[in-house]
C-alpha cells in the first residue's frame, strides 16, 4: 500500500522573491504544502494565491512569530511526516523524498536533516552540539576575530564532530540538533512534544525541538548525502528587528536548560550590545545608515539583557513586529 503524502509547512513574511522556489520542488516531490503567512506586506500572498492555487494558505494579521505559525500550520495534518522548510530554502524533490524515505524506514528516528549550501555552493555549518557557555561564546561573541580552528577548539569535541560532518559528507550520523532550515519531523514525535514551542517568537525553535525529541527517545540524525540550498536571511534583513529576537531566545534557551551558565551568557550579552553601540557610533561616520541600524539593534538587545531573568523571560509579552 502506497504511503500518503507527506506535508511541508513553510512559514513565510515578506518572501515574495524566493516562495516560488521553495514550492515548486516540493510540489514535484508529491507533498502536500501549507503556507503560513505572517503579515506579509508585499504580495506573498496574492503570488501564492496566483501561482499555486493548490497550496493551502492560513494568512495571519499579525507576525505572530515562527513557532506559533508552524504549529497553525501543524493544525489537522494527517501525515506521518512534515517537512518543515524555510522560504529562502530550495529542497530538491530528491532530497524531499530521501528524507521522507529515511524516517519511515527508521522508527528511532525521530528528525532527520539534509546537508544545507547556500547560494554559492559552500557548504553551511547546520549540525551542531546543544550549546554551552564555552560554544556560546566563541561562536556568537568571537565571530572573525576568533580564527576558525580555534573556534572549533573552544567548541570541544562533540562541536568538531558536528562540524567535520558537514564539511566531510560521510554516513548518515546522529547530532544533538540540526538547523531549521529544512527538517523532516516525524507527525508523531511534533504531537508527543507539543508542536513548536511559542516561547521563542524566533531563534531556537529548532534546538530546542531536537532537545525535547531526544529526551523523548527519537534519534536526531543528519543526513550529508542530500542536499538543499539556503540561501538566507529573506526575512530579516533589519538587524534592529532580528537581533533582539536572537538574543531574546539564546538568553531564554539558558534559562530553562543551563540555569547554572544564565548569568555569565547574560553579563556577555550586555557586555557585546554596548561594545556594539560604541562601534556602531563609529560607524556613523563612515556609513550613517548602517551605523544608526546597528545602535538601534544593539540598544534594543541592551534593554533585553538589562532586564533578563529566568522568571522574566518566561511571562514577557513577545514583540510581533
Amino acid at each position: 500500500m502506497n504511503q500518503p503524502p507527506a506535508t511541508a509547512v513553510i512559514v513565510t513574511h515578506n518572501s515574495a522573491g524566493e516562495i516560488a522556489r521553495a514550492v515548486r520542488p516540493l510540489h514535484r516531490a508529491g507533498l502536500a504544502v501549507r503556507v503560513v503567512d505572517n503579515a506579509s506586506d508585499d504580495n506573498t500572498v496574492a503570488l501564492l494565491r496566483r501561482d499555486f492555487p493548490t497550496v493551502e494558505l492560513i494568512e495571519n494579521k499579525s507576525n505572530v512569530g515562527f513557532a506559533r505559525a508552524v504549529n497553525q500550520g501543524l493544525s489537522g495534518v494527517t501525515s506521518d511526516i512534515v517537512l518543515l522548510v524555510n522560504p529562502d530554502c530550495v529542497v530538491p524533490d530528491g532530497t524531499s523524498r530521501e528524507l521522507i524515505h529515511y524516517l519511515r524506514q527508521r522508527p528511532e528516528v525521530g528528525i532527520a536533516g539534509p546537508r544545507l549550501v547556500d547560494g554559492t555552493g559552500r557548504v553551511a555549518i547546520s549540525a551542531h552540539p546543544f550549546e554551552s557557555l564555552t560554544s556560546v561564546l566563541a561562536s556568537r561573541f568571537g565571530g572573525s576575530l576568533i580564527p576558525v580552528p580555534v573556534r572549533r577548539m573552544l567548541g570541544g569535541r562533540r562541536r568538531r564532530r558536528a562540524y567535520d560532518a558537514c564539511r566531510r559528507p560521510s554516513e548518515p550520523v546522529s547530532v544533538d540538533w540540526l538547523s531549521g532550515a529544512c527538517l523532516a519531523v516525524r507527525t508523531s514525535v511534533l504531537r508527543g512534544i507539543g508542536g513548536l514551542d511559542e516561547g521563542y517568537f524566533l531563534y531556537y525553535e529548532d534546538e530546542e525541538l531536537c532537545l525535547q525529541a531526544w529526551r523523548r527517545g527519537a534519534r536526531v540524525v543528519y543526513l550529508p548525502g542530500v542536499q538543499a540550498t539556503h540561501v538566507g536571511g529573506a526575512s530579516s534583513a533589519d538587524p534592529s528587528w532580528i537581533w533582539p529576537h536572537l538574543y531574546r531566545s539564546m538568553l531564554l534557551f539558558f534559562a530553562r536548560h543551563r540555569r547554572s551558565s544564565f548569568t555569565a551568557v547574560r553579563t556577555a550579552v550586555l557586555l557585546r550590545a554596548l561594545l556594539g553601540i560604541g562601534l556602531g557610533g563609529i560607524r556613523l561616520t563612515v556609513a550613517p545608515r548602517a551605523g544608526a541600524a546597528r545602535i538601534r539593534a544593539w540598544s534594543g538587545v541592551t534593554r533585553i539583557a538589562l532586564t533578563a531573568t529566568p522568571e522574566h523571560l518566561e511571562r514577557q509579552p513577545r514583540c510581533t513586529s
